[in-house]
């Protein structure tokens, strides 16, 4: 009984990490296929929507992995920190934030910056989407996703971490191979998720 009740609350986080780790040694280690053919590329993105899913959980090699994977550890303490009432709200999150990451994602590469060939790969649009949300959510309190009672209070400490992450990331991105455009657009993410989720309350939807 104490280890479902264990699993119940841990498999938001450990979900996206097996999953992470599953693809990492299928296309890493034993190369059952290229992480090319998973990544996002906004050229393929129509005719393979098997990457929309596939390419928040590739990465690139073992850092890049190991990264994220404390990128999430950082959200669990962020969540039970602002007593989280839902043990499913960064499964929810992914669920929100890969679509509209990635809608945004193939505007700006097809009708903005016309680089239609970029390959982007990882959990960390993921994570910096999550960031944002919390971020807001921990300085205006948020009581419900749309309709889900996730009862996450104010905390002005998770506001400040999150803040300096988040400066702290986008200033890392402007580094060479790190993706400035792929961590805005999770970024970005966060914030209409939290907004729109906000509406819904106002209007009662």
């Amino acid at each position: 009984m104490y280890i479902y009740k264990l699993l119940r609350k841990e498999i938001q986080f450990l979900l996206p990490i097996l999953i992470s780790l599953f693809l990492f040694f299928s296309t890493n280690i034993i190369g059952v296929c290229d992480i090319s053919e998973l990544a996002y590329w906004s050229k393929k993105m129509l005719d393979e929507p098997l990457r929309i899913v596939a390419y928040s959980f590739v990465h690139v090699d073992f850092n890049h992995l190991l990264s994220n994977i404390f990128g999430v550890s950082i959200l669990r303490y962020c969540l039970i920190t602002l007593n989280s009432r839902n043990n499913s709200l960064f499964l929810l999150l992914i669920l929100f934030i890969v679509p509209i990451q990635t809608i945004y994602l193939y505007l700006m590469d097809n009708y903005l910056f016309y680089a239609n060939d970029n390959l982007l790969v990882g959990l960390s649009g993921v994570i910096y989407g999550s960031y944002s949300f919390l971020m807001l959510s921990s300085f205006f309190g948020n009581e419900n996703f749309f309709k889900i009672h996730i009862g996450l209070t104010r905390n002005m400490n998770i506001f400040n971490l999150l803040s300096f992450l988040l400066v702290f990331g986008m200033i890392y991105s402007f580094l060479p191979g790190i993706s400035l455009n792929g961590h805005f657009a999770g970024f970005i993410s966060g914030i209409i998720i939290f907004y729109l989720s906000s509406k819904c309350r106002l209007f009662r939807i």
